[in-house]
């Protein structure tokens, strides 16, 4: 008989190799110009822009750290994610709909493209590319975690978490590299479908494994276990920090917000934004079921399970990110298993590839193609494959070093992202009287961001910040941005009369 961890890498192996040959595909249509290689000419239809929309934002985080959210933090974590799913799709409805209109009028490229010709500031241009290729490098990181806690579960520990991660990187790379972001565009249509196939049947196939009576009954053992996973357990301003973090910080990271330019028209890019919330938001569902079973299971035990077993992940893989995948390798048919981690390795390739993307396009496009101006469009694609292959390598690198806690890596990122917003506001909803000129969007996104990094408490302690002003990320991310605002309005009074 096979054994389960040769089956469920096999398919594992069969999917990356699926994804590659989908990225050498694009390549036969591919035109050698930075508006095919990163927005498909702008021509992406409703089916292709919803599910890879959908599936860009949901990452190893929707498909792994949710669960171990869900089986530490409990409803409050749901009670959360309908709101900032919701949120997203309001802010593609709204805001993403005048990028695009702005996009397609204008020939912007890069997001840093139209803040730095609205406010006219290629100073604002170069700041945007830094600031969001330093907090991109942490979304990278995530994905790469994901990917070698699958890939290392799935083998029943035969791959080492360091080795998976590398080989999914590397091959997540290679197909964006080959094809470019039209190869992601391709492949996240079918990732989007798997990954969200794959938590479904793994929510219910565990849920009913372990109690029969369904969703009731389950629900019933956690009140027995530990009923404060049924309340909530975040005070409001984590809450509301958290909502406006993954709810708007990163709908206008760059991974995102190219795809506003890649519509094809305002009507594919309001379906998608309406459909992209039911999506994100049905998708946590399952993810409760099983997080909520894995913390009964994690007080009571069951068969190949220990009490205490999501301590152990912790201690093995660094948080409890893996729960997820241990528990469909442990408790579900072999080929099963082989679909739903495939699918699990799909929610991380599929943010993947469009962030080791859009930071190959920042880079290119805002720093070296204005440090190089003449440039060819065949050079900038060339130099755009050499930044995803390193990239690649940059958070596979930190993912090795096994940093913590997706879910908190998550919202530091989201969190630097967000800063852009009072400079996108201003630039996409213009208004007589300019409330933040130039000056005030460099200034207060430099704050901004500095403030997220300060007062976060996963990187608070590089900067000796005192432990009154540590806070977790969403609620930092917050703060960090009222002061932001606050900054920018400031500075835009004072220099008023020079913009």
């Amino acid at each position: 008989m096979v054994e389960t961890w040769t089956l469920a890498t096999s398919i594992i192996i069969l999917y990356l190799v699926l994804m590659v040959g989908l990225g050498y595909y694009a390549t036969r249509v591919l035109r050698k110009t930075l508006d095919d290689f990163y927005l498909l000419s702008r021509t992406a239809g409703l089916l292709v822009l919803f599910l890879a929309t959908a599936s860009t934002y949901h990452s190893a985080f929707a498909f792994l750290t949710s669960v171990a959210t869900f089986a530490t933090t409990g409803v409050t974590f749901w009670i959360g994610a309908f709101a900032w799913t919701t949120l997203a799709g309001i802010v593609g409805y709204v805001i993403g709909k005048r990028i695009y209109l702005l996009g397609k009028a204008r020939g912007y490229i890069s997001p840093s493209d139209l803040l730095a010709d609205r406010f006219n500031s290629e100073l604002l241009r170069v700041i945007t590319a830094i600031v969001w290729a330093i907090f991109i490098v942490g979304y990278i990181t995530v994905q790469a975690i994901g990917l070698g806690i699958v890939i290392s579960i799935a083998s029943g520990g035969r791959i080492s978490y360091e080795v998976g991660s590398l080989i999914l990187v590397l091959a997540t790379a290679l197909y964006v590299a080959i094809g470019g972001l039209r190869a992601a565009y391709w492949t996240d249509v079918l990732q989007g479908i798997w990954m969200y196939l794959g938590v479904w049947l793994a929510g219910l196939l565990i849920l009913y494994k372990f109690f029969p009576g369904g969703p009731s009954e389950m629900f019933a053992a956690v009140r027995e276990v530990k009923p404060e996973l049924l309340t909530l357990n975040w005070k409001a301003q984590l809450l509301v920090g958290n909502i406006i973090v993954f709810g708007v910080g990163v709908m206008i990271l760059p991974h995102l917000w190219i795809k506003f330019y890649a519509a094809r028209d305002t009507s594919t890019l309001k379906w998608t934004s309406a459909l992209t919330a039911l999506y994100l938001s049905s998708f946590y569902i399952p993810a409760m079921l099983v997080g909520l079973t894995a913390a009964v299971l994690n007080v009571k035990g069951a068969p190949g399970l220990e009490p205490g077993f999501i301590k152990a992940l912790t201690d093995k893989y660094g948080s409890a990110d893996a729960v997820m995948a241990y528990m469909i390798y442990t408790f579900t048919h072999p080929v099963v298993a082989g679909f739903l981690l495939a699918g699990a390795a799909a929610a991380a390739m599929s943010t993947l590839d469009s962030f080791i993307g859009s930071i190959s396009m920042i880079l290119t496009r805002d720093i070296y193609q204005k440090i190089n101006p003449r440039a060819s469009e065949s050079s900038l694609v060339w130099v755009s494959r050499a930044l995803i292959i390193l990239f690649g390598l940059v958070g596979w690198y930190l993912a090795i070093q096994r940093p913590g806690l997706i879910f908190d890596i998550v919202a530091i990122a989201a969190g630097g992202g967000l800063q852009v917003l009072p400079a996108l506001l201003q630039a996409v909803f213009p208004t007589k009287r300019v409330y933040i000129n130039k000056y005030g969007a460099i200034a207060g996104l430099i704050v901004g961001a500095a403030l997220v990094l300060i007062m976060s408490v996963q990187t608070a302690k590089y900067f000796g910040t005192p432990p009154s002003l540590r806070f977790p990320a969403g609620e930092a991310s917050l703060y960090a941005l009222i002061v932001n605002i606050i900054v920018a309005l400031i500075v835009t009074a004072i220099t008023r009369g020079r913009s």
